[in-house]
């Protein structure tokens, strides 16, 4: 009985793997056994579709041929040295163990001197981590699951959490059921399965969030349901938002949400006279070139009403297992371990210091992001790119332009499995996964867990920490990348925490899974910032005009691009093929029945894509964004790689789209 992390969403799920079956551990602190049925079809698509040796080509127009592990860390030693530091890139992924990000990110920013290195989380996490950072003075969710027992107020913004997170929700449902007084809001233009189950549902126009929070707070302020109290006390900025609040009284905000007035009134009740209201929110929010405003609007509301604590929390859903342990790693282009940023002096000297590198080895500038690189990579500036258990070649923006990136660049893809990127690449690494290795993740409430090893990786499989410490060995860094094992790894990363907000220091292997930080992080009110108060921001409104607004998402038994899911018979039924989800409507006036094949146009890119009808907001589109190039479908070749301007979090929540009305068969899935 081996214990271990789900290695899907960001919940946390602890797991046992129980002679050959997965089972909850109902010893696990943070779910108590509770799981979805993702984790029970592991088992069989582990060994489906995996690298199993190095694999090289000079040219992309050659074949792979096998090289041993000697060859490939030659080759990576010679590449690594004959380039300059800004011509490296890496990008790596909230799917890794906290101590493969470790070892990853101190040989990248201490030992190449690059800040270059970026992560998927940059897809995700980026933008409440700056929302975060600019209210509350640092990142990490201010509450825990602890607090799904007794608040009385869920809402649930841009988040389809039953199906993205279901634990979660099914955890809130269930005391519904049971006959508690709990109220359920979602904010969603679908009408999605978390929606049906809502007690009110603001089917609001796509991108428009700000404003409707933004009339709320104009409520709570005219009628005088400010906690004055509690903003005198804790928080700074109050005037300047609401300020910005006033341009957005109900009527306007009704017209611009395209949402009775009646439910912005309905919902500034809740914040104002609920017992305890916890917003959860996730890629709705985030995945927009307004993401940090969307956020810094919803955590106002929690401000000016004193929902902290006690009486409530802001709280961002993590899309992936391990993207929190990412954060306390510092796996950004920013980031240092401990929630330390390359900006801060005293942050780089401490790192410099504690790896026992030379003053000044760290950059003080941030790297560039990932869709940055992508743009550098096609003026030639960046030459080489490490790809390291990610599929960006499907969840990057504006496909087309990164497939054109890849295919000029010398291309690392580091991966337990065959997917996408591969076909891009000059060299493979085969890498070993979950149940493989053993290591730790942090899930969504700061609960870190220990991740057993209950098999051994198949062919010349390695971990991901151990794969890059042997190549620092070979780059002459050997002693400062002397481990052995995952668990002395650990013990050195954990000391980068020490006396910080993410303090692992006391943690070890054997009294895992355990929780950093306190129940509420910040318990006495008492903030990392300047003044040591939280801050209130203005957020003003951009309106974007769109014929249809197309939007990104998953289904509900697939995980990201369907790596591991995918190769899933039982998770896969009903799934099989991509769809538009289309307003009855809207395809009526368009001539469109459902089960038409039709065309979405977008960015000088067309995709083909099978009807579906349900209820979605008028004059908007859902499809899911996983399904790869075997399906002839990838949605992201429409999306755009606009940006927030402070998390660089790309735009894919919102693409005008147009559609054209063709009759297509259906296509048969390549092999």
């Amino acid at each position: 009985m081996v214990p271990f992390q789900c290695p899907y969403c960001g919940v946390g799920c602890g797991l046992l793997w129980v002679e050959g079956r997965v089972r909850g551990d109902k010893n696990h602190t943070a779910t108590k056994g509770e799981l979805c049925q993702k984790p029970l079809y592991y088992p069989k698509v582990m060994k489906k579709g995996r690298l199993l040796k190095p694999m090289f080509r000079d040219s992309k127009e050659e074949p792979f041929r096998e090289i041993d592990w000697d060859t490939a860390y030659e080759i990576l030693t010679r590449k690594l040295k004959s380039l300059s530091e800004e011509e490296l890139y890496f990008y790596i992924s909230g799917q890794l163990m906290t101590e493969d990000i470790y070892v990853i990110n101190k040989f990248v920013k201490g030992f190449l001197k690059t800040n270059n290195i970026d992560a998927n989380s940059r897809l995700c996490m980026a933008t409440p981590v700056s929302a975060y950072k600019l209210a509350f003075g640092s990142d990490g969710p201010p509450c825990t699951y602890e607090d799904l027992e007794d608040a009385d107020t869920f809402v649930f913004a841009g988040s389809n959490a039953l199906w993205t997170h279901p634990v979660l929700f099914k955890r809130i449902l269930k005391r519904k059921l049971e006959g508690e007084s709990i109220n359920i809001v979602v904010i969603d233009p679908v009408r999605t399965e978390t929606a049906k189950r809502a007690d009110l549902h603001i089917q609001l126009r796509a991108d428009t969030d700000t404003v409707l929070f933004n009339a709320v707070l104009y409520i709570l302020y005219k009628e005088g349901l400010i906690n004055h109290s509690f903003v005198e006390n804790y928080v700074e900025g109050f005037e300047e938002a609401i300020r910005e609040a006033l341009k957005y009284p109900p009527e306007l905000a009704s017209r611009i949400c395209q949402i009775p007035e009646g439910q912005i009134y309905q919902f500034a009740e809740l914040f104002a006279h609920s017992k305890k209201l916890i917003s959860l929110w996730c890629q709705g929010l985030n995945q927009s070139s307004q993401g940090v405003i969307k956020n810094l609007a919803l955590i106002n509301l929690h401000l000016a009403t004193g929902r902290l604590n006690e009486r409530g929390c802001p709280f961002a859903l993590t899309g992936q297992p391990n993207a929190m342990g990412g954060r306390e790693m510092g796996y950004l282009s920013n980031g240092l371990p401990g929630y330390r940023d390359v900006r801060r002096e005293e942050d780089r000297t401490f790192m410099e210091d504690f790896w026992r590198i030379p003053r000044g080895s760290i950059k003080p500038k941030p790297g560039h992001t990932i869709t940055e690189a992508i743009d550098l990579i096609l003026e030639d500036r960046i030459k080489l790119l490490w790809i390291v258990c990610t599929n960006p070649a499907i969840t990057l923006p504006n496909l087309q332009k990164v497939w054109k990136a890849f295919e000029k660049v010398f291309l690392v893809v580091q991966d337990a499995y065959w997917n996408d990127t591969c076909q891009f690449a000059n060299l493979l690494l085969p890498a070993a996964q979950m149940g493989e290795k053993e290591g730790t993740m942090t899930g969504s409430d700061r609960t870190v867990s220990y991740c057993g090893k209950f098999t051994e990786p198949p062919g010349e499989a390695k971990p991901d920490w151990f794969i890059f410490t042997e190549l620092a060995k070979r780059m002459g860094y050997g002693e400062h990348f002397s481990y052995s094992s995952s668990g002395e790894v650990f013990e050195e990363l954990k000391k980068t925490t020490e006396g910080r907000l993410c303090d692992l220091s006391s943690l070890s292997y054997q009294d895992l899974p355990r929780r950093w930080g306190s129940r509420w992080l910040y318990e006495g009110l008492e903030f990392p910032t300047k003044s040591g108060k939280s801050k209130m921001h203005p957020t003003p409104y951009n309106h974007k005009p769109a014929d249809f607004i197309l939007i990104t998402g998953r289904t509900k038994n697939q995980w990201h691009t369907m790596t591991r899911t995918g190769k899933s018979s039982e998770l896969l039924k009903g799934e099989e093929e991509p769809y538009l989800l289309m307003n009855p409507e809207d395809a009526h006036e368009l001539g469109i029945v459902e089960g038409d094949y039709v065309e979405i146009l977008s960015n000088r890119v067309s995709v083909r894509l099978k009807v579906k009808f349900g209820d979605i907001k008028r004059r908007h589109l859902f499809a899911p964004f996983g399904y790869g190039f075997a399906y002839e479908c990838l949605i992201n070749t429409l999306t755009r790689d606009l940006t927030d301007p402070i998390s660089k979090e790309p735009e894919l929540k919102f693409t005008s789209v147009s559609i054209r009305v063709r009759r297509f068969v259906s296509y048969e899935l390549k092999e």
